[in-house]
């Protein structure tokens, strides 16, 4: 089964010939509406009753479970009501109503930041280090405001601000009123900035994203269900379901009910979200840290990843925490390290002592190597024109708008959030604002949309910009940390649309019903919100995703805002030019010797090589599982090309099967609470 290796070849290439596997429809080329009143109707329904579930899951296992699956449970429910009512639906109404739902719960996502931020100001941490005094009322409430000891999000200090530190416009601004302001203007910019893009990237510049079709898939297979031609989709979406469903009655449905059944601790058999071996192996590899996930999606997603990427990391892991860690503890470079500590604290440490500056150089290693692939493919761009490049026409039908308008939309989006931002911190250098806005970004996204349309990947990531461009401000204030910056990207947004494309559904439809559910989907966010904070503090006992690692991100959000009070923050001690060249001059000679070797797919391996170091081996393990039994399994079992067909739509299904006992015992979760606490 081993892949020989071809002269020349080019990581684009790799990917692309990667990618072939997954690419079983050859596009679409007739394009329908997929906006419809069964679709607002379902996008409604997710709003308001499958939102507050999808958010409930989040806070108690993490993002894996709760925002990547809410989408697939909302859809299938829509092809079972279209089946029993002798109905059909077509894949484009099914591919807006996922993305109608995927915007759903990023609705419900927006407010998690006011509650994070409520807890934030009175945490031990922003007392110690004396920023809650000092945070702007437009930013969060301040400390002594009710609305954090009420737990409300209708309190006026969301809407009006505490002490009407700011204005807009002439109106006095809170953080909620700031979200919905920035919320228009920043659909202005993404709509137009990523639609432009994809014009050049995609109708002039002919760039494949090559995992689009993957993504198509699964409206695909659900379409096929409401029609009489049901095919192997809908039968590998079913037992992906049935999987998912057994895994989750054990991993948060036993969790959930024992919680509504009145457990001070809700009963887990299986911790979340990891299980912690650091201390176990820390006799024979001090400061290596090993906690193992739990989240068995991991091993369905090794299934669908390259087989050499997710080798490399967790090779390279295992090296750094068991081999290199130790080393450098050895050496007094990982000094602050002490025996007993879990792998959150263990982590943080060894982060500011060596990692954090590693992974600085590591992150400019992939800059560097993302322009150089932007470089190589506008040269060979330059000299072969005969791929049908070059022509700005689109397919007929498709639905597009003209591309002076979508530059001009993008311009008054830019500028109205460029005025904002000014008005918030009017200290802060204008410059840098307008530098950012309408330089960097262009550029930064141009970029990006470059190497995701070949690779689906973005490569070009400067690390920390925006903390260097505030150290080079010399602006010490703590305000800047909690204002919107226009560091933006869109690049990696125009494979949406080409996701469009591949369905046949017209781009005004897509539009039109974002701009329709766009009202409604702020509205029960807020009531999920609202609702669920009322339920139970948050982090507590109930949300145990939440309880385990908000304390580490306070602290190390505190340690970042305090790095330029005097020049001699933990934070800015920690960044460490030595180290920093270490990890770039290392980083590039892996990927290096990976390309001139003779393994298959040398150059995906070498950067899984870079991923995986200074990672914990047990986040890459479940997926090194999966990928070691797609391999030498699933493979002899099925096929190469069946079985790269079958894992996206398992995957999918697995995700469907877990929400829907998620949601079901959330909805048991909710009622018993809602009717002791009463919140309304």
């Amino acid at each position: 089964m081993a892949r020989s290796r071809r002269k020349g070849e080019s990581l684009a290439e790799e990917m692309q010939s990667w990618a072939k596997r997954y690419d079983t429809d050859e596009g679409v080329r007739t394009f329908e509406s997929g906006l419809s009143l069964k679709v607002l109707i379902g996008a409604a329904f997710v709003g308001f009753l499958m939102m507050p579930g999808a958010i409930y899951l989040t806070l108690q296992t993490g993002q894996a479970a709760g925002g990547a699956a809410a989408p697939w449970v909302a859809v299938i429910l829509f092809t079972e009501i279209a089946r029993r009512s002798f109905q059909t639906a077509k894949r484009q109404e099914l591919y807006i109503l996922l993305a109608l739902t995927g915007a759903a719960v990023n609705a419900g996502g927006q407010y998690s930041g006011y509650i994070y931020d409520s807890y934030f100001i009175n945490s031990q941490q922003a007392e110690s280090y004396e920023i809650s005094d000092k945070i702007p009322d437009w930013a969060i409430p301040p400390k002594e405001s009710k609305a954090h000891a009420v737990r409300s999000l209708f309190h006026r200090d969301w809407w009006q601000g505490a002490r009407g530190e700011a204005r807009v416009f002439g109106f006095p601004i809170g953080p909620i009123t700031l979200m919905l302001l920035l919320q228009l203007l920043w659909r202005l910019r993404h709509i137009s900035g990523s639609y432009f893009l994809f014009r050049v990237c995609a109708d002039f510049e002919k760039l494949p994203y090559p995992l689009a079709p993957v993504s198509a898939q699964g409206a695909t297979a659900l379409a096929e269900t409401t029609h009489k031609t049901e095919t192997w989709r809908w039968r590998v979406f079913s037992i992906g379901s049935i999987i998912g469903m057994g895994w989750g009655a054990i991993y948060v449905g036993i969790p959930q009910i024992s919680g509504a059944l009145g457990m001070a601790e809700p009963l887990r058999i299986i911790p979340i979200p990891f299980i912690d071996f650091t201390q176990s192996i820390e006799a024979f590899a001090p400061t290596g840290t090993f906690a193992i996930t739990t989240d068995a999606s991991a091993i369905l997603t090794g299934f669908v990843m390259p087989i050499p990427v997710v080798i490399a990391q967790f090779v390279s892991a295992t090296f750094t925490q068991f081999f290199l860690n130790p080393y450098l503890y050895r050496h007094d470079i990982l000094h602050t390290w002490e025996p007993g500590m879990d792998v959150r604290v263990t982590g943080l440490r060894n982060g500011l002592d060596f990692w954090m500056s590693f992974s600085y150089g590591k992150s400019f290693s992939f800059a560097a190597l993302g322009l150089v692939t932007v470089i190589v493919m506008f040269a060979k761009r330059g000299r072969k024109r005969e791929d049908g490049s070059g022509s700005w026409t689109p397919p007929p039908g498709r639905g597009d708008f003209p591309i002076w308008l979508a530059l001009l939309m993008w311009s008054v989006g830019m500028g109205g959030y460029v005025y904002v931002v000014h008005k918030l911190i009017p200290g802060f250098p204008l410059g840098f604002l307008i530098g950012f806005a309408f330089l960097y970004t262009p550029l930064n996204s141009y970029i990006s949309a470059r190497t995701f349309g070949i690779m689906s990947r973005d490569l070009f990531d400067i690390p920390y910009i925006k903390e260097a461009t505030l150290i080079l401000s010399k602006y010490d204030e703590i305000d800047i940390w909690f204002a919107p910056f226009p560091n933006e990207d869109y690049g990696t947004e125009t494979q949406g649309w080409r996701i469009l494309e591949l369905t046949g559904t017209t781009f005004t439809s897509k539009i039109a019903a974002d701009l329709l559910a766009w009202p409604v989907l702020l509205i029960a966010g807020i009531l999920a919100w609202h609702f669920i904070w009322k339920l139970a503090p948050i982090p507590s006992a109930q949300y145990q995703f939440a309880q385990m690692m908000w304390p580490i991100f306070v602290t190390q959000r505190a340690l970042w805002i305090t790095a330029l009070r005097d020049g001699h923050s933990e934070q800015l001690q920690a960044i460490r030019p030595a180290y920093i060249l270490a990890g770039f001059v290392v980083s590039l000679t892996i990927y290096g010797a990976s390309v001139v070797s003779r393994i298959p797919y040398r150059h995906i391996a070498g950067y899984g090589l870079i991923g995986g170091l200074g990672a914990d081996p047990g986040f890459f393990l479940l997926q090194f599982v999966g990928a070691i039994i797609g391999r030498y399994v699933m493979i002899k079992r099925f096929g190469r090309n069946r079985w790269s067909r079958y894992n996206p739509v398992l995957l999918a299904g697995f995700w469907c099967g877990l929400a829907l006992v998620g949601m079901a015992g959330v909805a048991i979760d909710l009622i018993q609470k809602s009717v002791i606490v009463k919140p309304f």
